[in-house]
């Protein structure tokens, strides 16, 4: 199986850990009390749009199965960042570099950044998990999935969708990219001739 992760475990991730820098730079809220409301604001707008951009990607397939996904090449935002990271000793410097500089200007600015990206975080995490369990409260658990379209091999083959050439009484053939192969279905229940399937795993 290709592995997936609810969308909101992944907002509350990262609203925990943006949460406790707030908490680590509590002192300097009041002083930089106008950069915690423009990272409030920010930080909701981000998390307006970013949602509508995942509404137009979730793939709601009229199946048993794996309902609500969102094909992605990343899981989490860390995994991207460790993947940029051990590309290149180059990249690996550069990112350093950032840090660093970030790190130096935030002091010099008495945190000023601090509380702006972590009030950003904490309210976009926010929004987007109150607004993911509305949607699953109608359509059901919302997954970010792992895009195996364009892998090789067998493993390719999961999640594609195939029309039924034989029927599944639960064994039967399927046709998946002009290919005929046996299948069987997982629940049990016979699907009739035509039916469209998805392959959601292979032995």
């Amino acid at each position: 199986m290709v592995r997936q992760v609810r969308v909101i475990r992944n907002t509350l991730i990262i609203g925990v850990i943006f949460l406790y820098v707030l908490w680590v730079v509590r002192k300097d809220i009041l002083d930089n009390s106008d950069a915690l409301i423009y990272g409030m604001l920010g930080g909701g707008l981000y998390a307006s749009i970013y949602w509508k951009g995942l509404l137009r990607r979730i793939r709601r397939q009229d199946n048993r199965y794996e309902k609500n996904k969102i094909f992605v090449q990343f899981i989490s935002v860390f995994e991207f960042l460790l993947t940029v990271a051990t590309s290149s000793h180059y990249v690996l410097m550069g990112l350093g570099a950032v840090i660093l500089i970030f790190v130096i200007f935030d002091f010099m600015t008495g945190h000023w950044w601090m509380v702006l990206a972590s009030a950003f975080g904490v309210v976009s995490s926010a929004v987007l998990t109150v607004l993911a369990l509305q949607y699953e409260k109608a359509h059901g658990p919302l997954y970010y999935q792992y895009d195996s379209r364009l892998w090789l091999g067998g493993e390719g083959m999961l999640y594609q969708v195939g029309e039924v050439q034989q029927p599944l009484t639960p064994a039967g053939l399927i046709s998946l990219n002009g290919e005929l192969w046996k299948a069987i279905s997982m629940s049990g229940e016979s699907i009739g001739e035509g039916e469209r399937v998805e392959v959601i795993s292979r032995d």
